[in-house]
């Protein structure tokens, strides 16, 4: 079982914001989480396997009780963002970031 869920939401291969659900019992009661340099690359490993190359992709994660992260679900098809929950930096950035990787994904064709 899991102490803790953790998701990490990127626009293409770019990070932009992380969430976690600090009580088990209540998944669905998330709040802001600043990931470590551990975090991030653990994360990053399944954003390098997804061929995904515009658009939002989430890395779902429980962690352990030893720290690690386990992968639980890699969403690239409707994440649930939970834009309300994180600062208005992060979601101007996450929003101009989705502008941006439509551009250029319209710009291939």
């Amino acid at each position: 079982m899991s102490i803790y869920e953790v998701s990490f939401y990127y626009v293409d291969d770019a990070f932009q914001y992380a969430l976690h659900a600090p009580d088990p019992e209540r998944r669905w009661a998330l709040k802001p989480y600043e990931p470590t340099a551990a975090d991030l690359a653990f994360a990053r490993r399944f954003i390098g396997w997804n061929t995904l190359n515009h658009g939002i992709q989430s890395v779902d994660a429980g962690c352990i009780r030893e720290g690690e992260l386990l992968l639980v679900e890699l969403e690239d098809l409707n994440p649930y963002l939970s834009l309300d929950l994180v600062s208005d930096r992060n979601r101007d950035s996450f929003v101009a970031s989705t502008t941006a990787s439509l551009h250029r994904f319209l710009d291939e064709f």
